[in-house]
């Protein structure tokens, strides 16, 4: 075993031109085999090796199992780090200790030439597969849990997922390893240990080659949904009008296709969203009448349709329609910003201050405007109408008013109203 992981790990450091190892370590036999195959390589090989433990503080025993990670790391004199992180005990417990783990740890690859190390092996891999199966998962979530993948500024490397777990209970022995048995991993309220303890067992018993062939499948999920993502990588852009989702392009695609390209563009929000809501962002947002106002709700955004385009804007109320600031003769306004000012020839020319009082203001659509370039003056709602201005949007464009006539109109704010004004304004005595 030891010369397998060695040379897989070693090819991986030459491929990623690593320099430093980052070893994620709980103490148990997982991570203790892969600290000492990890030790062992540095024997031979030129690379700096530092070991993490990350205190939950989920057990009464977090402190010794902390000392116990110090002290082998001592033995070995591998650079050691304890990083304690807070959870809510109300809230997934699994999900959520996972999620600050690799939170804490991103600290700690901070190059390219970086890679984080964590212990999982073969038995994870199909563990994570039934709980996909479990979850109703598409292809993304069968492929089960990546031997590499891109992780803060570096690498994420699991070498151990060729490697059972028997296997790694077998080289602990033979090296005659110390390790520590987390009291929770007999807990089968956890589902992960639940499959462990009792479902795999019994498959194991009647299909002595289930893990085996499940993993089998994995790899064979994993090759076709590398495929579909670099192929949707080629398409997301060309149904894309800058972030936003061109619905006209999107729905000359084939149904299957839409779909796939939805989630791709979710996912550069970050969201991977459900079956039942994607279904609902064809019926209620696709679907709806050419001249609504379609509105889904996604964690803290909301997707909206203007313009057969589909917009992700995060949740926050437009401020208060009204003076915002108020500038007197003597007053310059800097337009650090000016490049945003929609003033016809979009030149961002700075404004001057006249005798009369100049006033930064929200909403009041109602005031004339007369764009430079244009012939006539009309209501500023109608300019951003004819500007395609989204309407959630014209609550947050800043506007300057002078003589009741508004001057320019600034780009569109995202912050309170205060923060708005200290992002786009910055005015001093002359």
């Amino acid at each position: 075993m030891s010369s397998e992981f060695t040379a897989s790990l070693r090819k991986h450091i030459q491929q990623l031109g690593l320099n430093q190892l980052v070893l994620g370590l709980s103490g148990g036999l997982d991570s203790m085999v892969l600290l000492e195959l990890c030790h062992q390589l540095t024997q031979s090989c030129v690379i700096k090796l530092k070991a993490v433990y990350i205190h939950h503080g989920l057990s009464v025993n977090a402190d010794q199992w902390a000392a116990f990670c110090q002290q082998q790391c001592l033995k070995r004199q591998i650079p050691f780090e304890v990083q304690k992180v807070q959870l809510n005990p109300t809230a997934n417990i699994e999900a959520q200790a996972r999620a600050a783990r690799y939170s804490a740890l991103s600290a700690f690859v901070l190059t390219p030439q970086t890679a984080l190390l964590t212990a999982h092996h073969a038995d994870d891999q199909l563990e994570t597969l039934l709980l996909a199966l479990k979850r109703g998962a598409g292809p993304a979530g069968l492929s089960g849990i990546a031997a590499l993948q891109s992780f803060a500024a570096g690498w994420l490397l699991r070498p151990l997922l060729d490697f059972s777990r028997e296997q790694l209970d077998a080289f602990a022995k033979q090296q005659q390893l110390e390790w520590i048995e987390d009291e929770s991993n007999n807990d089968s309220r956890f589902d992960r240990n639940f499959l462990r303890l009792q479902v795999i067992p019994l498959l194991q018993q009647r299909w002595p080659a289930f893990r085996q062939n499940a993993l089998r499948s994995v790899t064979h999920i994993q090759q076709q949904q590398q495929f579909v993502e670099k192929q949707l990588e080629q398409l997301l852009p060309t149904v894309m009008h800058a972030a936003e989702l061109d619905l006209k392009l999107l729905t000359a695609q084939d149904l299957t296709t839409q779909k796939l390209l939805v989630r791709s563009w979710l996912a550069l929000t970050g969201f991977n969203p459900s079956t039942d809501w994607l279904e609902r962002f064809f019926s209620e947002l696709i679907g709806a009448k050419a001249d609504a106002q379609p509105l889904l709700e996604l964690d803290a955004y909301q997707i909206r349709r203007f313009a057969d385009k589909a917009y992700i804007t995060q949740m926050a109320e437009a401020p208060q329609a009204g003076v915002l600031l108020e500038l007197k003769h003597g007053q310059q306004l800097n337009t650090a910003v000016g490049q945003f000012l929609l003033n016809g020839d979009n030149k961002g020319t700075p404004v001057l201050i006249t005798d009369d009082t100049l006033y930064l203001v929200f909403g009041l659509f109602s005031l004339p405007f007369k764009p430079a370039g244009e012939r006539q003056s009309k209501e500023l709602k109608q300019w951003l109408k004819l500007w395609s201005i989204p309407p959630w949007q014209r609550g947050h464009l800043p506007v300057l008013v002078q003589n009741n006539r508004v001057v320019a109109v600034l780009g569109v704010a995202t912050s309170a109203a205060q923060d708005q004004a200290n992002a786009f304004i910055d005015w001093q005595k002359s």
